[in-house]
């Protein structure tokens, strides 16, 4: 596609150059055509009169002076108006001539040059590896998971980490196929590579995301300690990155800790997810709710602390309507995840944020402790990770129970230092 574009936009230029040229070779052979035309008719018409004098002497209406002086007049009237050193019969050749002029061979072959120059140009200036590269990507996104196609992309995408090493979106993509492929282990170390090249934090905490996932499989669906410095980077970026929030849901249900499985389930159906996943979601939180209900356990019967912050910005603070906006709860006593967080943009505030357990991102929740801290954070990097210039409001220390909820207000004003 990009090659047919070219070349119409290089017939585009071509015509607007060949067509004016055209144009004004034609209308000086009219031109000089003209003339010609012109002058044939003088000569016509000079020696019928010419012949008319001749006549007229012969006839003795006219005497020999007289013939004389009317020959020279006719012959004078000729030279004005056909020029003696410019032949009716020379005209044509030098219309023709004039085409060969420099000012209109210079544009004719700067015509002819443009194409192959172009393409030679674009072979030493261009894009056209980072084009190849795109629509290796376009195919490894749009893949349904042929595996003979799927081979064919991991051999291509091998050749561009072969050539160069910290592309991170080639390694993603690896990474990817290979896990369609059923290759954990070496998927995990091509997450490991796609994550330490990207640089964009919420991009960086989607792979980390996956990292996690393959990384929990290749340990045989444990969380080991490896796994879990995984989690904690991804969390870090994004507290409530869905592939992480899978990642504990699944792994809590699997060892029957159905109340976290479903906190952490119902966190991503506040999220948009595809219709599919949402289903799936649903359903595997209606079976963790039936087995908790068969062991006696009865979901919901301890509600837990309850924040509750009515959060907004300073009014001298302007962002962009999509910039994130992070809210956590944060234990004093133990280091890792937030105890609870949530994520939005600057266009739902101000709001009221409610925190719950249902809100936890780690293995801890509000529960788990007696006081907290509230952290409210413009991301301008997109990232959870406080960094310099972004902005920020803390609240004092909180205690917390299970009867009353706990309300304050906050307004984000300090930028971070």
């Amino acid at each position: 596609m990009f090659w047919i574009v070219s070349l119409l936009l290089m017939m585009l230029a071509v015509l607007f150059v060949a067509v004016p040229v055209v144009l004004f070779a034609r209308r000086q052979q009219n031109a000089g055509g003209g003339q010609f035309h012109r002058d044939s008719a003088n000569l016509m018409i000079f020696e019928e009169r010419q012949a008319e004098l001749d006549s007229e002497l012969a006839e003795g209406i006219l005497d020999a002076e007289q013939h004389q002086a009317l020959q020279a007049e006719l012959q004078r009237s000729l030279l004005a108006d056909v020029r003696a050193d410019d032949p009716p019969s020379a005209q044509p050749a030098k219309t023709s001539a004039s085409l060969l002029l420099p000012s209109r061979i210079v544009p004719i072959g700067l015509v002819v040059l443009m194409l192959p120059l172009s393409f030679y140009l674009y072979g030493l200036w261009g894009f056209s590896e980072d084009l190849q590269i795109a629509d290796v990507f376009e195919r490894s996104r749009d893949n349904q998971g042929n595996p003979e196609e799927l081979r064919d992309l991991i051999f291509e995408l091998g050749a561009i980490i072969e050539e160069d090493g910290e592309n991170g979106w080639a390694w993603y993509y690896l990474a990817r196929h290979l896990v369609s492929l059923g290759q954990i282990n070496e998927a995990a170390r091509a997450f490991e590579r796609a994550a330490a090249f990207v640089e964009n934090a919420q991009d960086r905490a989607i792979i980390l995301g996956q990292y996690a996932q393959a990384a929990y499989i290749a340990a045989g669906q444990q969380i080991t300690a490896d796994v879990q410095t995984i989690i904690d980077q991804a969390q870090r970026l994004d507290p409530a990155e869905q592939s992480v929030l899978q990642l504990l849901g699944a792994d809590a249900f699997v060892n029957e800790n159905y109340q976290s499985a479903v906190t952490y389930w119902q966190q991503l159906l506040g999220m948009q997810l595809r219709a599919d996943d949402r289903q799936f979601l649903q359903q595997m939180v209606a079976e963790a709710q039936q087995r908790m209900s068969v062991s006696g356990e009865v979901a919901g019967d301890t509600p837990g602390p309850r924040l509750e912050v009515s959060l907004s910005l300073g009014p001298d603070l302007q962002f962009a309507p999509d910039v994130r906006v992070f809210v956590s709860a944060r234990s004093l006593q133990q280091a890792g995840p937030p105890l609870a967080a949530k994520v939005m943009t600057v266009a739902d505030l101000p709001a009221i944020v409610t925190l719950t357990d249902g809100d936890a991102v780690g293995p801890f929740n509000l529960s788990s402790a007696e006081e907290v801290i509230i952290v409210a954070t413009v991301s301008l990097s997109g990232s959870a990770d406080v960094q310099s210039g972004d902005f920020q409001v803390r609240s004092p220390t909180l205690p917390l129970n299970d009867e009353e909820p706990v309300r304050l207000q906050m307004q984000i004003t300090d930028p971070v230092p």
